[in-house]
């Protein structure tokens, strides 16, 4: 015959699979729900300076941000980490990444980001010159913390904002 504790722990890991089942159906049904987000970004003025002392080229930027995300929400969203990225190409680097601006946002109603001049958080700085006359573009990308499943990355290339990088420093 079982004791009391056998049974008591038999009945808990029953019950904890069925809950980690129903958990694990619960967040596959938000797979298939297609967000349509709206994303402009634009630069609004750009200061390119020269640090001397440390060998980099050093861009602040103002930004334009016009980003309706609220259609990202569902019931198993907890929050949104959105940040801008400005992507480059030097000599040195195929592919140079740098965030310049992000946010947190914990529910749908702040989710429509509005900003008609945003002076980045974080400068767009390269590891040695160059930046001066160089195509640069802003992507706003966003990671989806569910309450329950994978974290998920989304970028938005359609709405991606181009711009040319001034050839003489400010």
């Amino acid at each position: 015959m079982h004791s009391f504790w056998q049974r008591l722990n038999a009945i808990f890991f029953y019950t904890l699979s069925v809950l980690g089942f129903l958990s694990f159906m619960a967040a596959g049904t938000t797979y298939w729900h297609e967000a349509q987000p709206a994303v402009e970004l634009r630069l609004e003025r750009i200061l390119l300076r020269k640090i001397q002392g440390a060998g980099h080229d050093q861009a602040i930027l103002s930004l334009g941000i016009n980003a309706d995300l609220r259609s990202v929400f569902n019931w198993n969203v907890k929050q949104l980490f959105v940040y801008v990225t400005a992507e480059y190409e030097t000599e040195a680097n195929v592919l140079n990444q740098v965030v310049v601006w992000d946010s947190i946002i914990n529910d749908a109603a702040h989710a429509w980001i509005r900003s008609d001049y945003v002076v980045n958080k974080y400068s767009l700085t390269d590891q040695g010159y160059g930046l001066r006359a160089n195509n640069v573009s802003l992507v706003m990308n966003w990671n989806t913390v569910p309450a329950t499943g994978l974290l998920t990355l989304h970028h938005a290339f359609a709405d991606i904002y181009r711009f040319n990088v001034p050839a003489d420093y400010s």
